[in-house]
């Protein structure tokens, strides 16, 4: 699951560093790229893209066949650009956006017969340890000390979350103190829209809550929000054993806000990030 966690990250939302020791000479060559806003800026390559990496979520950065595409999202944003082919790496400085008079609008790469420095294989394996180390250090702890698991019941506790620019990743754990195998379905997501409350969501944030403060939030309405992904392991929980899973969803999350999570009408969890 880890790694499928960094694999996703890495063609979704390219947002990682170099991953590993190059060509001396790629490695000390590094162009600076001046871009503008609403404009997109063209790299192209002799040879086909296999990956494009930026250090930065505020850069759009695509690619198809040996081209890459740049476009920045913010003013005063300025990261570093990896762009690897089959034969070498490229090195870039994407500068702030700026006038457009001032902008590159296109740049041609030079052919090259140097042959890779890292195998492809070794050079993927790198990326997603280099996606993985930045995940486990983006992680926030979700508090749930008040959530207790009753004899004869399956419970859910949000354990940890990662946030991304538009994705959501909510690990959870499932405690199975039943007498019967728990099996776990699809999960459903809601966003609990309140309406009035009497306590501060803000002070909340970063918890999973006990019945009774959920009963203190008021009046909500439940919003559903589309799961992208939703991975677990085991599927089927014996008694007495655990199960861990992540839940994704593909939005973009401003704090605080009140989810929760559904498997079934007795298995569910109610956060505020």
């Amino acid at each position: 699951m880890k790694r499928s966690l960094a694999l996703i990250l890495i063609y979704g939302a390219c947002t990682i560093t170099s991953a590993g020791q190059q060509a001396e000479t790629a490695a000390t060559k590094v162009s600076h790229i001046a871009t503008a806003l609403n404009h997109l800026t063209v790299l192209e390559f002799q040879e086909p893209v296999t990956l494009a990496a930026a250090g930065s979520a505020d850069f759009q950065i695509e690619r198809q066949d040996n081209k890459v595409f740049l476009k920045p999202l913010k003013s005063g944003a300025s990261t570093d650009l990896f762009v690897w082919t089959a034969s070498r790496r490229f090195s870039y400085e994407l500068e702030p956006a700026g006038e457009v008079k001032d902008m590159n609008f296109a740049i041609d790469n030079p052919v090259t017969t140097a042959k890779p420095a890292v195998d492809p294989p070794v050079q993927m394996e790198q990326i997603a340890d280099m996606l993985l180390t930045r995940a486990f250090l983006g992680m926030e702890p979700v508090e749930h000390s008040a959530i207790a698991v009753l004899k004869d019941q399956v419970g859910l506790r949000i354990e940890q979350v990662l946030r991304t620019k538009n994705t959501l990743y909510i690990q959870y754990a499932l405690d199975n103190q039943g007498k019967a195998p728990y099996h776990i379905g699809a999960p459903a997501v809601y966003r609990q829209q309140v309406i009035a409350s009497q306590i501060s969501l803000p002070a909340l944030e970063h918890h999973q809550l006990d019945p009774q403060t959920i009963r203190r939030l008021g009046d909500t309405k439940a919003i559903p929000w589309p799961i992208a992904h939703a991975e677990s392991k085991p599927q089927d929980v014996l008694p007495g054993e655990s199960a861990r899973g992540v839940v994704t969803i593909r939005q973009d999350v401003e704090s605080p806000v009140v989810l929760e999570i559904v498997f079934d009408v007795d298995v569910r969890a109610t956060l505020v990030l």
